[in-house]
């Protein structure tokens, strides 16, 4: 009798329990944390940046030639003195034999030697850039000149901070600000046919140093946007379908959102989501099978 009861309250039992263990497996699996492969929406800083080449200038220059054939009489200057506007340089005689005076070049501005091409005696012809004397550069202000894509020119503005990477020194930076942004595009031809369109742009170096030269190839991150402590996700967790934006959540609900200010890698949420909401990755394998 004891054994028939028992049996019976194992058929009334066992799928009471079961039911117990599936409900309870949902709700703990709706409420598990997310998995490596999702995504949180959290708050930070977003900056956005544009990334260029360039080529450190002096504030100015200048190449001194001859103001007609003839030869190097006299060398006032070497590499790397300063000159002062009116300080005689050189001094040019049509023949080496000659007594007359000759009156020397003058410095047309203060700045520094930086390269002597000739030396005395040596031959030199009238007017030849090619074959100048020497070049002073005035190195009070050094810039970065640069130039922007057209698809970037309407993010880049006046007084817009940059970040500056030169090539030949390493693990140091300075600080930039745009100075001068060019209203006409130039066009280059790039690869013999077809045209690329940019617009010239001049960065002050604000933290200029004896390490950092004219003619030194450089890098520059422009920061043409920044919002602090603003919602964000990565790229990888939005879908776009047509003008709206959306994602899954990890509930498997569809949530749709609008979003504003990005850069390579995030996106910031404007509306949709909050703080701490777990993404679920696009399967960038279903999406032309969902469409």
């Amino acid at each position: 009798m004891i054994t028939s009861r028992n049996k019976i309250l194992s058929l009334i039992l066992f799928p009471i329990l079961g039911c117990v263990l599936v409900f309870w497996s949902m709700d703990h699996s709706s409420n598990s944390p997310a998995s490596s492969e999702d995504g949180i929406v959290v708050r930070e800083d977003l900056i956005q940046r544009t990334t260029i080449a360039g080529t450190v200038v002096p504030f100015r220059k200048t190449i001194i030639t001859a103001p007609y054939n003839g030869y190097v009489k006299r060398m006032y200057v070497k590499v790397g003195d300063t000159v002062k506007q009116g300080d005689p340089i050189v001094t040019v005689v049509q023949s080496l034999q000659s007594s007359d005076n000759v009156f020397p070049v003058r410095s047309p501005f203060d700045g520094i030697v930086v390269q002597v091409e000739k030396s005395e005696g040596e031959f030199i012809k009238e007017g030849d850039p090619k074959d100048f004397i020497l070049r002073i550069d005035d190195l009070s202000t050094l810039y970065v000149s640069a130039n922007s894509p057209e698809i970037d020119r309407v993010k880049v503005k006046i007084n817009q901070e940059a970040v500056i990477r030169a090539s030949a020194i390493l693990n140091k930076t300075y600080k930039g600000i745009i100075k001068e942004l060019s209203l006409a595009a130039k066009e280059n031809e790039q690869w013999g046919r077809s045209q690329v369109v940019e617009f010239p742009i001049k960065i002050e170096i604000l933290d200029k140093d004896e390490t950092i030269r004219p003619g030194m190839s450089v890098i520059i991150d422009i920061v043409t946007g920044k919002k602090e402590k603003v919602l964000t996700l990565r790229h990888e967790y939005i879908h776009q379908e047509k003008d709206q934006q959306f994602v899954i959540l990890t509930s498997g609900n569809r949530q749709n959102i609008k979003t504003g200010l990005q850069n390579e890698e995030t996106i910031e949420i404007i509306e949709g989501l909050k703080e701490g909401d777990a993404i679920r990755k696009v399967d960038f394998t279903q999406l032309g099978t969902t469409e």
